[in-house]
């Protein structure tokens, strides 16, 4: 926040952490409640005159790339600097009260109400998810079109396609640690994570953002493959399930937090806790990788503590650019040394 003062004129200049249109319907709410009478309304901006008899002022808030509030004296032959500064107060309180209705209002809403074409179509805050939905699918019906098994696919069959395996990792195809994410051993397996990633994406995306719930999606699914291998070194991996738990581990830092409604917080936090211990314990049996289970899990809270700031300040996108590349580093170095050292 920057704040300057010229004879007659006190001005504030502050982070855009709202659209535009939404901050200047509730800087318009904001100034009812302030019994400030608005004089002029604009595409991005909005003028009142205050309440103060005989040292009215004059009060403009702009809302662009930024938002500034501008308050001087109606009056050019009488300045009082003190009582622009108390307006300013006034109104950076309400507007405190309001946005974090708004935040509430807004993360409170059933994500299937949010997003009007459901949960397989995307939209303006819901995209990844389906997308990844998506890819899923496509690559499981190349993979039938070109003679794999529909319900029970050969291990050597999903290494050619992207299988995650220690030797070919170590061999030089590192990309094999993001490709397996978006490969399934049969229809049953693939159909699980689908229902799984759908669950996760329609609740955690809208509210962290879409970039937020890719970069995590992927970081995470590192995180998985390289627990995979140090667990299971002679197996071939494949599966989002890693990358999905990483999702609900960043859900559950987040639902650790007051960033959610508190009632509300704890219905989501006993059934994300219910579904992660079902599925760690259905790991116990068969061929699930509980270990690309748990890397997901714990790198997720970690990648969803990191991403908490961020998501309550609204930063901007070239702010997450940083801290995402950060953590993207982390985890290539971090996943590439636990392979080849251990």
């Amino acid at each position: 926040m920057e704040t300057t003062y010229v004879t007659g004129e006190y001005k504030i200049a502050m982070e855009l952490r709202l659209p535009a249109d939404v901050y200047l319907k509730l800087a318009y709410k904001a100034g009812g409640i302030l019994h400030w009478t608005p004089l002029t309304l604009e595409a991005n901006s909005i003028t009142y005159r205050t309440r103060d008899h005989l040292n009215e002022q004059l009060v403009t808030v702009t809302a662009d790339k930024q938002v500034t509030v501008t308050i001087k004296s109606a009056n050019d032959y009488y300045h009082d600097r003190e009582l622009s500064k108390q307006h300013a107060a006034n109104f950076a309180g309400v507007m405190a009260g309001l946005t974090e209705a708004y935040d509430k209002a807004n993360r409170n809403l059933h994500p299937m109400h949010r997003e009007q074409w459901g949960a397989l179509v995307p939209s303006k805050s819901y995209m990844v998810t389906p997308y990844l939905v998506y890819a899923n699918l496509l690559v499981f019906i190349a993979m039938i079109l070109a003679g794999l098994s529909p319900l029970h696919p050969k291990a050597y069959s999903l290494l050619q396609w992207g299988g995650n395996y220690k030797p070919a990792i170590l061999a030089g195809e590192w990309w094999r640690m993001l490709s397996y994410m978006f490969v399934h051993a049969g229809g049953a397996h693939l159909l699980g994570n689908t229902f799984a990633l759908l669950y996760i994406g329609m609740f955690l995306e809208p509210l962290i953002g879409k970039f937020r719930f890719g970069a995590a999606y992927m970081i995470t699914g590192i995180f998985a493959g390289a627990a995979s291998l140090l667990m299971h070194p002679a197996s071939v991996g494949v599966g989002a399930s890693g990358a999905i738990f990483g999702m609900y581990g960043v859900f559950l830092a987040l639902l650790s937090t007051r960033f959610i409604n508190g009632t509300q917080r704890k219905t989501m936090l006993r059934s994300l806790l219910f579904f992660i211990v079902y599925n760690l314990m259905m790991g116990l049996q068969g061929n699930t990788d509980n270990a690309a289970h748990i890397g997901g899990l714990v790198s997720g809270l970690l990648i969803g503590y990191a991403f908490y700031p961020g998501i309550v300040k609204r930063e901007q996108l070239n702010k997450q650019l940083v801290l995402t590349a950060i953590l993207l580093v982390i985890a290539v170095v971090t996943s590439w040394a636990a392979i080849t050292l251990l």
